[in-house]
């Protein structure tokens, strides 16, 4: 089907992107496995001739991926677990938001394991592809009772096309449809065999702005092109329910690496990493190609009849002289000024990822290094994994205002309640303990922050010291027997 142009551009380079992480396996033997180790002009040729080139053969089996992509991947995503997110369901206290809404945390997802699984899952393919979909939903019980919300996911892949209508304080979502890709292997249970079963699922609003699902598994492509978005046919569509209450817009966030929405399309944020992975599988074919061939020299006879073909070096021959003529035997061996440089290409490559490996940026810039060199580099790298962190606790948060919204909540009161902000104090600040005293003291005359954002910023001079605002300002109640300070609200 005709995906949109943006879709297009981009699903090549999601792609490459997961078979650089999945490893040898994808990049030797996948389905672009030619792409990533392409032929040279001598072995197209000879492939054309015989139908296989056993010298590309040769060079591709000798040749190693080392896959330096995932742990880098792994590292990026990893570090965004370090710190736990503030969660708050309340601007003073959870129970301000309905249970059935609060129960997201701890599960609302097919793996039950509630927003620290979300979190992971989110940021991964964030670092990995640089795109990923939510869908708030409702799911019941056999007897139709017991409704809950469930955060469905959705790879880069599966978002296939959509349409965003012009911005609009009063709408919680600006998506006007947004076609996803539901296609999956699924059991013939008649047959016992497994079949490709494509399937499309539609998110619309028909003509009374109303949010419809209309699920396309019977020629779905036949019924996408005869599809009425604002008329959606009864027998395919279902409209969500929560408590008899619908929705007049579309539950599905678009999370990309540092914006949300479907219009935004931004390449996987490490794919450079990727390529150079790639990269160097390529100039290693070559050098163990060129060093199999120093290593083996070829024995040169003259003047005699063909030797035994099956000899190997470290044998002996008894060659017969022909014609009389004297015998000469010699080994044609190569210069090994060519691994040099093939090894140097090697090592260029590999020396390119000190200025994108946040792995060297988190345990250091080298010994020799200045002090403010692994400073700015280590700043540098761990405020770019904020931003997509922060990303990806926005497009969370956004998700729970719309369980918010759904449970009956107006869209100003959803946003104060519904508080999802990752912690990012491991980005490095300069912050020091003299400095933020001299400003507290200052901001006791002029009043520029709240006490609540003041003791933040304490916090991160003094991590992992000082206990969440909330704990303090009931330990200070306790000890002067009045009422806790306590910040309410928060910055949209």
């Amino acid at each position: 089907m005709q995906h949109n142009p943006n879709y297009d551009r981009l699903a090549p380079k999601w792609e490459f992107a997961r078979d650089a992480y999945e490893g040898t396996e994808a990049v030797k033997r996948g389905r672009r496995a030619l792409e990533y180790l392409p032929m040279t002009k001598q072995e197209l040729a000879e492939q054309r001739a015989l139908g296989v080139s056993r010298h590309y053969e040769i060079r591709r089996a000798s040749a190693s991926y080392e896959n330096f992509f995932r742990p880098i991947v792994n590292d990026v995503a990893g570090f965004m677990q370090k710190n736990p997110p503030t969660v708050k369901f309340g601007a003073v206290s959870d129970s301000e938001s309905p249970a059935e809404v609060r129960a997201i945390r701890w599960y609302g997802n097919r793996y039950n394991d509630g927003l620290a699984g979300l979190k992971q899952r989110l940021n991964f393919a964030q670092v990995l592809e640089g795109r990923y979909g939510l869908l708030l939903d409702i799911v019941c019980g056999g007897d139709g009772r017991d409704a809950q919300f469930s955060i469905t996911e959705y790879p880069a892949a599966a978002i296939l096309d959509g349409e965003t209508a012009p911005f609009s304080p009063d709408a919680p979502s600006a998506a006007e449809w947004i076609l996803l890709d539901e296609s999956a292997r699924e059991f013939d249970r008649a047959e016992k065999i497994w079949r490709w079963r494509p399937r499309y699922r539609l998110l619309g609003l028909d003509a009374n702005r109303e949010f419809y699902q209309a699920l396309l598994d019977v020629d779905p492509l036949d019924r996408w092109r005869s599809f009425d978005l604002l008329r959606p046919p009864l027998e395919l569509t279902r409209y969500p329910m929560y408590r008899g209450r619908r929705l007049h817009f579309i539950p599905f966030t678009v999370c990309n690496a540092n914006h949300l929405g479907f219009d935004f399309w931004e390449d996987p944020p490490y794919l450079d990493v990727a390529h150079l992975a790639v990269g160097n599988y390529q100039i290693d074919s070559f050098y163990k190609t060129a060093l199999q061939n120093h290593a083996s020299p070829t024995l040169v006879v003259t003047n005699a009849d063909r030797p035994d073909p099956n000899i190997a070096l470290g044998g002996v021959i008894w060659p017969t002289s022909r014609g009389g003529q004297p015998i000469t035997a010699s080994l044609l061996e190569t210069s090994g000024r060519g691994l040099a440089e093939l090894r140097a290409a090697k090592e260029f490559t590999k020396g390119a990822l000190r200025y994108t490996s946040v792995r060297d940026l988190l345990e250091g810039a080298g010994a020799n290094s200045s002090a403010e060199a692994i400073k700015l580099r280590t700043s540098t790298g761990t405020a770019a994994v904020a931003a997509i962190d922060q990303t990806g606790a926005r497009a969370i948060e956004e998700q729970l205002v719309f369980a918010s919204i759904w449970a009956g909540a107006s869209r100003h009161e959803a946003m104060d309640r519904i508080t999802y902000e990752a912690d990012t104090s491991y980005v490095v600040t300069e912050l020091q303990l003299q400095t933020v005293s001299n400003f507290i003291a200052q901001n006791e005359q002029h009043h520029i922050l709240s006490r609540e954002a003041l003791y933040r910023l304490l916090n991160k001079s003094l991590p992992g010291v000082l206990p969440p605002y909330e704990d303090n300002a009931r330990q200070l109640e306790s000890e002067r027997g009045g009422k806790p300070e306590t910040g309410r609200g928060k910055p949209r």
